[in-house]
C-alpha cells in the first residue's frame, strides 16, 4: 500500500539547489544526479518514490516523481517531517512554513506556523487519543501543538483548543504568547489585551466576575507551576504578597468584595454595597490596575467604589481605609492600631467627628448614625438635647474621633452647628470613648455633652430618671410642666411673690436638680434667679422646694 504523502512549499523560494558538494557521498551508489537534482534507484531500476532513503546517518524523502524533495514540510501517514535545503531530514529543531490557509491581517492563523520536528524527526502533535491539553517541553519551556504539529500560541482551553476572539481570554486556561513565541506561561505574571464584552454589567446581586469601566483593557494574569491561570481567588499569596483573581482570571484592581456566605464564594470588583443582603463585609483594596496591584497594607485613601458607598458616592472624594496584616478591609469594629482606637463603618470608612454607634462587647459596630440621621439627628444643640436619650435607648452612645480618625476621651471641645460644646468621654473600661451619661465631678452629662444653663439663662433644671436611665435638661417653663412633679402653687405672700410654686410631689425615681451655666449642681441655695428673673430655693441635697417670681 502505498504511503499517503504531500509536500508543502517553505519559506525558501529556491526550488533548485546546488547540492553537489553536499551529495558527493551519493557517487557510486543508488543515489544518481538527474536534471539537476537526485533520484535512487532500487535493485530492481526502479525509481523509489514517495519513500525515506538513508545516505550516511541523514534520511532524504523521495517525492512521487522520485526526486528528492528538499526545503519542504513532508507528510507521511498523518506525521509531519521536514527536509532542508540539502534534502536531509530535520532532527531537533523549529522550523517556520508558510500558512497556506493565510488570507490576511483580520485572519485567526498566523502567516506562518512553527513546527518543532523531534529525535525521529517527527513534528510533535497532539494525539488524538488526548481529552486535556498535553504541552511539550522543549530546552526547559513547555508548548502545545494540535494535532498537524502546527504550534498553538495565545488562548489554550483546558482541552488544548487554541481560544480566539474578544472571550479568548476568558474561555482559555493557559497562556502561549504570540504565534512568534508559542511558550506556556508558568509561575509568572502576564499583562494581556482582552475585550471584555459584558464591562458595562450591572447586576452586581447575580455577577461573579469583575467589572470594569472599559470594554478595551490590559490586565495582570498569574499563570501557576503547571501553566493554569489563577481563578476566583481572594486574597491569594504570591511572592509574599496578596492579591485578588476573578471567575476569568483577571487580577482584581482597586476595590474587591467577597460575596455570598461561601468562603469560596467569588468576588467582584463592583460587589455588594453595605447594605446589600448579601455582603459579607470582606473588602480589600489593591492597587491600580497596571502595577501588579499588591494589597494596600496599613491606612490608605482612595475614593470608594460607588457600590460600596451608595449613599455619599462622590468619585472625587477620598475616604481612609486601614486593611489589616492578611490584607483585609477592617470593617464594622472599632479597632485598636498602633495603641489607639479608631472606628470603621460596614464599608471599611474611618469614621472622624460625633457619631452615635451601637456596639457589642468585642467591638464590632451593629450600627452608626451621623449627626444627620433621618430618624434621630443631633446636628443642632436642641436636636441633641431633644434625642440622646431615645438614641441611648435605641443602643447607641456618642463617640468622638478626631480628623485623624483616632478615638478622643475625657473632655472635649466639640463643634455642634458651629458652636462649640464641652463633652465628657469615658477614659477606660469596655464603654471607652463613650460620651459620659450621668454625675462626674457635681455635674452632669449626657450622650457626653455638659448639662449647663445658657448663659443668658443663668441656670437650668436638670432632671434625673433613674428608673429608664434618661437625663434630660429643662428650662423654668418645662419644669413648672413636667408630668413627673406636682406643685401647691398657693402664694405665702402676695406683696412679696407674682408666682409661687412649691414642690408638693415627685415621681419615684425622679429628681430635679439645679445647674449653673459651668454645669455645676447647685446645694443648700435661696434664690437662685435665673435670666428670667425666676428664683429657686435648693436644699442640702440639690434638691429644688421651690420656684416664684419676686413682686
Amino acid at each position: 500500500m502505498r504511503k499517503q504523502t504531500k509536500l508543502v512549499a517553505v519559506l525558501s523560494a529556491s526550488a533548485l539547489l546546488a547540492i553537489g558538494a553536499s551529495m558527493t557521498s551519493f557517487a557510486a551508489s543508488p543515489w544518481v544526479e538527474e536534471n539537476g537534482t537526485w533520484v535512487y534507484y532500487e535493485k530492481n531500476g526502479e525509481k523509489a518514490t514517495e519513500v525515506w532513503r538513508k545516505s550516511g546517518d541523514k534520511w532524504y524523502w523521495l517525492n512521487e516523481d522520485g526526486e528528492m524533495a528538499t526545503d519542504t514540510l513532508v507528510e507521511v501517514d498523518d506525521d509531519h517531517y521536514y527536509v532542508d535545503a540539502n534534502g536531509a531530514m530535520v532532527i531537533g529543531e523549529w522550523k517556520e512554513v508558510p500558512n497556506e490557509d493565510y488570507d490576511g491581517d483580520d485572519s485567526d492563523e498566523p502567516m506562518n506556523w512553527w513546527y518543532y520536528f523531534g529525535s525521529n524527526g517527527k513534528a510533535y502533535k497532539t494525539g488524538n487519543s488526548n481529552t486535556l491539553a498535553s504541552f511539550k517541553t522543549i530546552n526547559g519551556h513547555k508548548y502545545i501543538f494540535d494535532e498537524d504539529g502546527k504550534m498553538l500560541y495565545g488562548w489554550i482551553d483546558q482541552y488544548g483548543v487554541r481560544q480566539t476572539g474578544d472571550t479568548a481570554w476568558q474561555n482559555g486556561m493557559y497562556y502561549c504568547g504570540d504565534e512568534h513565541d508559542g511558550r506556556q506561561r508558568n509561575n509568572e505574571w502576564a499583562y494581556l489585551d482582552i475585550v471584555d464584552t459584558l464591562f458595562e454589567s450591572t447586576d452586581i446581586n447575580t455577577s461573579t466576575r469583575s467589572t470594569f469601566d472599559d470594554e478595551n483593557q490590559t490586565r495582570w494574569f498569574w499563570f501557576l507551576a503547571n501553566g493554569k491561570k489563577v481563578i476566583d481567588k481572594d486574597n491569594y499569596n504570591i511572592n509574599g504578597k496578596r492579591y485578588s483573581f476573578d471567575m476569568d482570571g483577571r487580577m482584581n484592581a482597586e476595590w474587591a468584595t467577597k460575596r455570598g456566605t461561601s468562603s469560596t464564594a467569588p468576588n467582584a470588583a463592583k460587589g455588594a454595597s453595605a447594605n446589600d443582603a448579601s455582603y459579607t463585609g470582606l473588602f480589600r483594596y489593591y492597587g491600580d490596575p497596571a502595577d501588579g496591584a499588591k494589597v494596600t497594607r496599613g491606612f490608605f485613601k482612595v475614593v470608594p467604589d460607588e457600590y460600596l458607598d451608595t449613599k455619599d458616592y462622590n468619585d472625587s472624594q477620598e475616604r481612609t481605609y486601614y486593611a489589616d496584616r492578611n490584607g483585609n478591609l477592617v470593617a464594622s469594629k472599632i479597632e485598636t492600631i498602633s495603641g489607639k482606637k479608631y472606628a470603621f463603618n460596614a464599608a471599611g470608612e474611618m469614621q472622624t467627628g460625633l457619631k452615635a454607634i451601637s456596639k457589642n462587647s468585642s467591638n464590632v459596630i451593629l450600627g452608626i448614625k451621623n449627626s444627620d440621621d433621618s430618624v434621630l439627628p443631633f446636628d443642632t444643640y436642641d436636636l441633641f438635647k431633644e434625642n440622646v436619650n431615645d438614641l441611648r435607648a435605641s443602643g447607641y452612645e456618642l463617640y468622638f474621633f478626631g480628623s485623624d480618625g483616632v478615638m478622643r476621651t475625657g473632655k472635649q471641645s466639640v463643634t455642634i452647628d458651629g458652636d462649640n460644646y464641652t463633652f465628657l468621654f469615658n477614659k477606660s473600661g469596655s464603654n471607652k470613648g463613650a460620651g459620659k451619661t450621668g454625675i462626674d465631678n457635681q455635674k452632669y452629662y449626657m450622650g457626653g455633652m455638659l448639662m449647663a444653663a445658657e448663659r443668658s439663662d443663668k441656670y437650668a433644671v436638670v432632671k434625673i430618671d433613674s428608673n429608664n436611665n434618661t437625663y434630660k435638661l429643662l428650662t423654668t417653663d418645662d419644669f413648672l410642666n413636667d408630668p413627673d412633679v406636682t406643685f401647691n402653687t398657693t402664694n405665702p405672700d402676695s406683696s412679696k411673690y407674682d408666682e409661687y410654686y412649691k414642690v408638693a410631689s415627685v415621681t419615684p425615681g425622679v429628681t430635679y436638680n439645679l445647674v449653673n451655666t459651668a454645669g455645676t449642681i447647685q446645694k443648700n441655695k435661696a434664690k437662685a434667679k435665673d435670666g428670667d428673673g425666676q428664683c429657686y430655693n435648693i436644699n442640702r441635697s440639690g434638691d429644688i422646694t421651690d420656684v416664684y417670681v419676686e413682686s
